[in-house]
């Protein structure tokens, strides 16, 4: 069970990562109808797809929200290797503290699948300290998006290249 008096770390002012994350879902879910799309938040089962968005007229969009609390470094695993189609994309969410307002980095899925991909092929290329060969764990970052990504929702519903 989620441990909802301990939601807040006194000591560092953090959420709670689940908190977290549900934050950021709802924090893109709600700046959606902004820019004219529909948001329909996923259960959390959906594996992959937090929210769908759709625009008039348009093929509907699915999208993976990742949020972070400091810092522009977001954790992935494996599977965002692998690219889920033209029409899914990633929002990355830096929540700016318990009173800033959100920065969003909305990203191709096919971006972010190539991205981890060459990362942790050149992580994997290195060695420990110890000079033994690393071990794929599994996890996956994406950090620092360029700035083209920053704020830019129409990005969703441009059209396909």
């Amino acid at each position: 069970m989620f441990p909802y008096n301990a939601s807040m770390n006194s000591e560092t002012g953090k959420l709670h990562k689940t908190l977290s994350a549900i934050a950021g879902e709802y924090f893109v879910a709600a700046e959606l109808p902004r820019h004219g799309m529909v948001a329909a938040v996923t259960l959390r089962n959906t594996r992959g797809v937090d929210i769908m968005a759709s625009k008039s007229g348009t093929t509907s969009k699915t999208i993976q929200v990742k949020t972070a609390q400091k810092g522009q470094q977001w954790v992935l695993s494996r599977d965002d290797e692998k690219s889920k189609g033209s029409n899914h994309y990633f929002v990355f969410v830096l929540l700016n503290g318990r009173d800033g307002h959100p920065d969003y980095w909305i990203v191709e899925g096919h971006y972010v699948a190539r991205s981890c991909r060459e990362n942790v092929r050149k992580w994997m290329s290195g060695k420990m300290r110890d000079g033994r060969m690393r071990k794929d764990s599994g996890m996956r970052k994406f950090s620092h998006p360029e700035e083209k990504f920053h704020n830019d929702w129409a990005r969703i519903f441009r059209s396909q290249r």
